[in-house]
């Protein structure tokens, strides 16, 4: 991966990423949010093609598909989002030198190498979601002190016996 400040720009040119994170195919981009002062907008893309902006589902799907072909390491990497999920907390800065030292330091303590065999399944490698989940976790909880959802996505998903109507359910919630 391979972290730079940003220069996608966005909304006709008026707004310009505040860091930019380039994995093989995929790129993400974080932008100041409208929500919150801290508020972050995240968007990415794929090998060059239109930016969108990523949804729980997105990597609910992929994590799913992870688990089909390897479950009890895939349930090690939530179980260390988890726990990344339960310390994180709102932003307090949302520069590049903040963003950037979140996710360096979140990959140290994850350790991401460890669930790299996990790329063979489904479309996501493991450091592109740990970035992409760390990003939506922080973002939920900066712009809400009571966030849930992410948390609860997790829990379902290391659930013994998973209901994945339910998780897929929460996970494409959309305020309605």
């Amino acid at each position: 991966m391979e972290i730079r400040r940003g220069q996608q720009l966005i909304e006709n040119g008026t707004k310009q990423a505040i860091i930019e994170f380039e994995f093989e195919r995929y790129e993400i981009f974080v932008f100041q949010g409208n929500l919150s002062e801290f508020d972050i907008v995240i968007k990415y893309k794929k090998d060059g093609s239109r930016i969108r902006t990523p949804k729980h589902i997105h990597w609910v799907v992929d994590v799913l598909m992870k688990m089909q072909g390897n479950e009890e390491l895939t349930k090690r990497f939530l179980h260390m989002i988890h726990i990344c999920w339960n310390h994180c907390t709102p932003l307090e800065n949302n520069d590049y030198d903040t963003l950037k030292e979140l996710i360096l330091r979140g990959k140290r303590v994850v350790k991401i190498e460890e669930y790299e065999e996990l790329n063979v399944y489904g479309e996501y490698d493991v450091e592109f979601l740990y970035v992409l989940m760390e990003l939506l976790a922080v973002q939920e909880k900066t712009n809400r002190a009571d966030a849930y959802m992410f948390g609860s996505i997790i829990e379902q998903l290391l659930e013994v016996e998973r209901d994945i109507f339910k998780i897929v359910s929460t996970a494409g919630f959309r305020g309605r």
